[in-house]
């Protein structure tokens, strides 16, 4: 039996999106230190093939939709069974599990907030920010990987500032120093948009939230805009979700099957990045969003709606341009800004990426985090202690 403490991760549902990759980042980085294990409440999808050749476990509690009561007892024995010394859940779908953590004996419960779902994209329905003060006691700290987050978890829900630690999000930048020739040449995307066309590219799960409606409907204004000056333009999509055959009939509606396209998930994204001439975000809400650095890395100038943090990583008309959400007219404006001006795109873009070296490194949020994980799981005086926040075992918010 190792020595080395267990942190168990937990999921509503490992699909592909940024939260699981910041999730993967941070077991890859700390394994020297800890030992991880990943629980999913309703099922995974590919990403589970990434912790199995890392010898990380993943389980399922294969909650049945709605009521499933029986799903908490599954949660309990699996905890009783990896006896772990952390418990790390994320996002509202996997609050309510945490007194059964408790139950099972685990000491140290950490929780992520890393964006709200399409159904309470403002944080304004009541019943949840209610839960989230019901399951404050049996919190040690909650992690938000946004400004925007962390003042409504304290101003908004009532969570006491001394429980909440803002770690923003970072990413590996060298993985999306490609250069920038491949954009020329486009070897994975020359079929879909040829060399010479401008190529818009989204990278985000197909879900109500991120809005690709509004992104589809732009990009057919654009094209009529772009055409005046004649810029062809394409826009391709990666990502998958439960939205793909509501945008694929919009996109067939639009007429735009030739120039809009759905790629599914992609184990590529640094490649497809490096073919785009541009990276448009329309999501209602989010928290840090990981694509948006990701872009940013790339070298791409980035369109976004202004949600979550989006208006502190993006700096406004030198890397960027901050729309507001839900206005397609005002997306598709962005866009015909950058399409028509190759060396805007440029300049841009090249501060873009300075700008994610200089601030939003994967080796900040990793040290953040082990830091975190450290303070959490060292005893004081016989109690299990997070020395920054002066609480133990709290039973108040």
């Amino acid at each position: 039996m190792s020595d080395k403490p267990l942190i168990v991760h937990v999921l509503y549902r490992f699909d592909t999106g940024g939260m699981e990759q910041i999730m993967l980042s941070m077991i890859d980085r700390t394994r020297e230190r800890y030992r991880h294990a990943v629980i999913c409440v309703a099922g995974y999808g590919p990403l589970r093939d990434r912790l199995e050749a890392a010898s990380v476990p993943c389980l399922s509690l294969d909650k049945k939709p709605g009521k499933d009561f029986l799903h908490y007892l599954r949660f309990w024995r699996a905890l009783r069974s990896l006896k772990p010394d952390l418990v790390h859940t994320y996002n509202i779908g996997t609050l309510d599990l945490t007194p059964f953590a408790r139950l099972a004996g685990v000491r140290r419960v950490i929780h992520a907030e890393h964006g709200r779902d399409s159904s309470d994209p403002l944080g304004e329905i009541r019943k949840y920010r209610r839960l989230r003060r019901w399951m404050a006691p049996f919190i040690n700290r909650y992690v938000p990987v946004s400004v925007e987050l962390r003042d409504w978890l304290t101003q908004r829900v009532g969570i006491r500032p001394s429980k909440v630690l803002h770690i923003p999000n970072g990413i590996d930048v060298d993985r999306y120093g490609i250069a920038s020739s491949q954009r020329a040449s486009r070897r994975l995307t020359g079929n879909l948009a040829p060399p010479g066309t401008l190529l818009v590219g989204n990278v985000a799960r197909l879900d109500k939230v991120k809005d690709h409606a509004a992104l589809i409907s732009a990009f057919g204004l654009l094209r009529e805009q772009a055409a005046s000056h004649d810029v062809d333009c394409r826009l391709v999509i990666a990502g998958d979700g439960p939205q793909r055959a509501v945008l694929e009939q919009q996109i067939v509606e639009l007429g735009l099957t030739e120039s809009v396209h759905l790629l599914g998930n992609r184990d590529d994204v640094p490649e497809l990045l490096a073919e785009c001439d541009l990276f448009v975000l329309s999501s209602m809400a989010e928290g840090m969003p990981l694509t948006l650095l990701e872009a940013m890395a790339a070298g791409l100038p980035v369109v976004t709606t202004r949600v979550g943090d989006t208006a502190s990583m993006v700096e406004a008309d030198r890397t960027g341009v901050l729309v507001p959400p839900g206005d397609p007219q005002a997306l598709a404006e962005a866009m015909r800004m950058y399409a028509i001006d190759e060396p805007l795109r440029r300049q841009h873009g090249e501060a873009g990426r300075a700008r994610v070296v200089a601030r939003f490194s994967l080796g900040t949020m990793v040290a953040a985090y082990e830091a975190l994980f450290a303070e959490s799981l060292a005893p004081v005086d016989g109690a299990l202690v997070s020395p920054a926040s002066g609480f133990s075992k709290s039973r108040g918010h």
